[in-house]
């Protein structure tokens, strides 16, 4: 018989969850028959799938070592040096502001250790914020940019705050803001409301009826009448959702390669070497944040803002 106790983090959720967290290398049918086979009591009482687990609830497991140790979650992360631009941070959240160029999350084992999620799980670990015994929880973002979309990132440093994050992220209390830089003239504001989905071969997204939802709204801000700088608020957050919004506006992101204006874009390179959009998610404000009610109506601002002011200055003079 092995005997655990649930930690802070791994509290608050169904039993059958946290197996398949804790149990990482066990496939489902193995965790759902030996949880019928009763093999697991929480506080001497059996365990079933729909059971919650709370902060020191005890975890009773009739199971053998051998099966124990092979279906174990590994902890094995092994820091590396980190490179982190770090806007805000207290004991839940830390706000990042991550460069162009550098992915959010690894999508292949060549991108270990360069990405911004193992950045971030690096300085925790050096610095001691998060317990590496911990079977069933890792810090993570709640916004994903990307790799070419510079600004800031939210990542939630224990399971409270993530959960929080979340169910805020989905109801729309943390509000998103980018700064961009398009071809053409635009002097009043507008919204894009329209359906899109994906098209899996070119890694784009295109109008489709039967869709998924996206809303923008954009703000001018400044106008030459070849070039505008714009500010857009996400309403909802789908993959390239600005990017194409502004595409099919016929105000392309300029260096957009996927959505963007070729002519342009080979000027603007050749001037500038502007080679990818130019997009900052550059402001969060935080509204009704639960169980993070000291958050309300902070405002956090990338530091990369006064880099699109000075491009837009260039490309103006054009």
């Amino acid at each position: 018989m092995i005997e655990i106790v649930i930690t802070k983090n791994d509290a608050n959720q169904r039993f059958d969850r946290f197996l398949r967290k804790y149990f990482e290398n066990a496939p489902l049918s193995v965790i759902q028959k030996n949880i019928r086979k009763k093999n697991f009591k929480i506080n001497d009482k059996r365990a079933k799938a729909d059971t919650y687990v709370y902060e020191n609830d005890r975890i009773k497991m009739y199971i053998s070592d051998d099966n124990y140790n092979k279906w174990l979650t590994r902890t094995d992360f092994k820091p590396t040096d980190f490179d982190l631009d770090i806007v805000f941070e207290d004991k839940n959240i830390i706000i990042m502001d991550k460069e162009s160029g550098l992915l959010t999350h690894s999508t292949s084992k060549a991108d270990y250790g360069n990405n911004l999620v193992d950045n971030m799980l690096s300085y925790l670990y050096k610095t001691k914020q998060v317990d590496k015994s911990v079977k069933t929880f890792n810090p993570a973002v709640v916004n994903r940019l990307d790799r070419n979309t510079a600004g800031l990132v939210i990542g939630a440093k224990n399971a409270n705050a993530l959960r929080s994050l979340n169910k805020a992220i989905r109801e729309n209390e943390i509000e998103k803001y980018y700064l961009t830089i398009v071809k053409g003239e635009i002097t009043d504001d507008f919204t894009v409301d329209t359906t899109i989905s994906k098209n899996e071969n070119k890694n784009k997204i295109k109008s489709s009826k039967d869709g998924s939802r996206i809303i923008t709204h954009f703000k001018s801000i400044e106008t030459n009448g070849k070039y505008t700088l714009l500010e857009c608020k996400l309403i909802t957050g789908k993959t390239h959702q600005i990017r194409f919004s502004l595409g099919k506006n016929n105000t392309p992101i300029i260096g957009d390669r996927k959505y963007g204006d070729k002519k342009t874009n080979k000027l603007l390179n050749d001037k500038f070497k502007i080679n990818n959009q130019v997009l900052l998610a550059y402001k969060l404000k935080f509204n009704n944040i639960e169980k993070l009610g000291y958050l309300k109506d902070k405002t956090f601002i990338s530091k990369k803002t006064s880099d699109i002011e000075k491009l837009k200055d260039q490309v103006f003079d054009l």
